[in-house]
């Protein structure tokens, strides 16, 4: 079976469940974030330990990036998304099993390991269809990535006070299992030429880092605009419950939909990757960004500030991250997964980056502080990229 045919089997119908699956299997990423409290209370630990959980999930998550990702390059993607997602779900229920925290600390790494099905998922489908749908259906699936994050954090919420925290993990864990069942009758074969070596593989990794300038400019704007992204979000919660709003937690989850309403307002922007100049329309995601902060920074004590800077933080976030990997799907299919593995891991470590730089920034400068910081990190993604595309010596 050829490439074209090959591109047949994804139909319409398996293309959304594949984006219902990023979204669910993204989610297992966030449940913990609302649940910490109910998983402290429950093992009777002080909630500044109970983070711990939520460190393990993310360093499992960046490893596996790091280092199960690039297996699509050696081994059938097919393969790998059905026993991840299986991996995935088994691991989520042993989370609800165990007797002490220190053991679900170490189970949750590992869930966080195998939750890389998304990860495998978009580079199995881009190199498996023809590159003028590339662009569409690749900004469908981040789409999927997208609203997992955010319904992560609203589902557990949700499920988590109605039913309990185990509850939330045990409902993903069947959903999980039965898309696995699924996608082993109706995913096809993938049909990518794949490398002879694993070790050849990992070793690869810092060449084609050096290689790829389009790579390294993605890896340099995702970063930032995932850094930024997290400064705001994890502030928002701090800066709803404080004076002059003094709400509650669960707006934090209202503005949640906002964040959804952004992701699926950026779904369009799939289509702009094939354009000529599309690392403008990146720098054009990021200065949507740019000016949101500084919105913020004037008028965050107004409530219309705050939903119209959440939506376009998202619209611009997400833009950005269709934008890169759209770019980073253009390069040699072969290479795919090992060039999304290390896109992710640059995406995820600004992501944290900016989940440290929130609270301590937010405690001493207010929102203020959050408009200079995001501001800051966005300016130097702007710099990178004048300095890296030689523009400071057309200007003189």
């Amino acid at each position: 079976m050829n490439k074209d045919a090959n591109a047949k089997n994804f139909s319409g119908k398996l293309l959304i469940v594949l984006t219902i699956i990023c979204s669910i299997v993204v989610a297992n990423l966030y449940y913990d974030q609302v649940l910490l409290s109910s998983i402290s209370n429950y093992f009777s630990v002080p909630i500044s330990s109970s983070g711990m959980l939520i460190t393990a999930i993310q360093a499992g998550y960046t490893v596996g990036l790091l280092f199960i990702v690039p297996l699509g390059d050696r081994y059938s993607r097919r393969l790998l998304i059905i026993l991840s997602i299986v991996c995935s779900s088994i691991l989520l229920h042993l989370m609800t099993l165990v007797p002490t925290f220190n053991l679900i600390v170490v189970i949750g790494f590992l869930m966080g390991l195998f939750s890389v099905s998304a990860q495998l998922i978009i580079p199995f489908v881009s190199s498996n269809i023809s590159s003028e749908r590339r662009g569409v259906i690749v900004g469908h699936l981040l789409t999927g990535v997208f609203l997992g994050v955010l319904l992560g954090r609203m589902f557990g919420g949700v499920m988590g006070q109605l039913l309990g925290w185990k509850a939330v993990h045990e409902t993903a864990a069947i959903v999980l299992l039965v898309f696995a069942v699924y996608l082993f009758y109706v995913l096809p074969k993938d049909n990518v030429e794949k490398e002879n070596s694993y070790k050849n593989i990992i070793f690869s990794l810092p060449p084609l880092l050096k290689k790829e300038k389009v790579l390294r400019e993605t890896i340099v704007f995702g970063a930032a605009a995932f850094c930024a992204f997290n400064i705001f979000w994890v502030s928002l919660s701090l800066i709803l419950e404080s004076y002059p709003y003094n709400y509650g937690s669960a707006m934090v989850g209202i503005f949640g939909f906002l964040g959804i309403a952004g992701a699926l307002a950026a779904g369009f922007t799939g289509k702009l990757s094939n354009s000529k100049k599309v690392s403008l329309w990146n720098i054009f995601a990021l200065a949507i960004m740019f000016v949101s902060f500084l919105v913020l920074g004037i008028g965050w004590s107004k409530f219309i500030i705050l939903v119209i800077v959440t939506f376009t933080l998202d619209v611009g976030s997400r833009m950005n991250m269709s934008l890169n990997q759209g770019r980073i799907y253009k390069l040699n299919p072969q290479n795919h997964s090992r060039l999304n593995s290390l896109y992710m891991v640059g995406y995820y470590l600004g992501g944290s980056l900016g989940s440290l730089i929130s609270t301590n920034v937010y405690h001493q400068f207010g929102a203020i502080g959050i408009m200079i910081a995001s501001c800051t990190v966005l300016f130097l993604a702007y710099a990178y990229y004048l300095i890296s595309n030689k523009l400071k010596k057309i200007i003189l």
